[in-house]
């Protein structure tokens, strides 16, 4: 339960700023969250059922601390100039998403030495799936994350980006093309995340 309550709320956050035209009310919808994990950590979340499942999290160890990072991370990435050079993606994608890969890695037990790859990973597969990334960057974004898949092994999401970077390197690094523009992972995805988890 814990680790559903961190991905729901990742969930949330992402929505915040991904379905907003204007900053302004992105960056308020994240306050709004900041804002809920007083109440949440303190054993009273808000009515909202990712709150809730959130505050089941919170009581096994997760630490409050990580949450509000992510969703400065985002609030700051919102008016934050995007800069598509490999190791600007990279930092970018540290700050946005080890928060939550290091919590998900203390709460599973599995240490945090996978965490800060599988943050590059999804990071970098959600810049490429997402972001106007140039022609010419493609190839090298696509190269960095395929370089931190195998050291992210453990955390559910890379198997995920497994997929969509195959898709990606299969449509000659084409990011307008149809198959990497499908949202849906497709059908294996189900069996191979089940897997994962055995595993993990």
């Amino acid at each position: 339960m814990a680790v559903t309550g961190l991905y729901a709320f990742t969930g949330e956050i992402v929505r915040a700023r991904r379905t907003v035209s204007e900053a302004a009310i992105g960056q308020m919808r994240l306050k709004w969250w900041y804002d809920a994990l007083d109440g949440i950590f303190a054993g009273a979340p808000a009515r909202h059922p990712v709150a809730e499942t959130l505050a089941e999290a919170a009581r096994a160890g997760i630490q409050k601390v990580s949450m509000a990072q992510m969703i400065e991370a985002h609030a700051d990435d919102m008016v934050a100039p995007v800069a598509f050079d490999t190791a600007a993606q990279e930092a970018r994608a540290g700050a946005l998403w080890a928060p939550l890969f290091r919590a998900v890695a203390a709460v599973t037990g599995q240490g945090e030495s996978g965490a800060e790859a599988a943050a590059v990973l999804w990071g970098l597969t959600q810049a490429l799936r997402s972001e106007p990334v140039p022609p010419d960057r493609v190839a090298a974004l696509h190269g960095a994350a395929m370089a931190a898949l195998p050291r992210a092994r453990g955390h559910l999401p890379a198997v995920l980006a497994g997929i969509y970077l195959k898709r990606i390197q299969r449509a000659g690094f084409d990011l307008g093309h149809p198959s990497v523009r499908r949202a849906d992972p497709g059908a294996l995805a189900l069996p191979k995340l089940w897997w994962a988890a055995r595993r993990s």
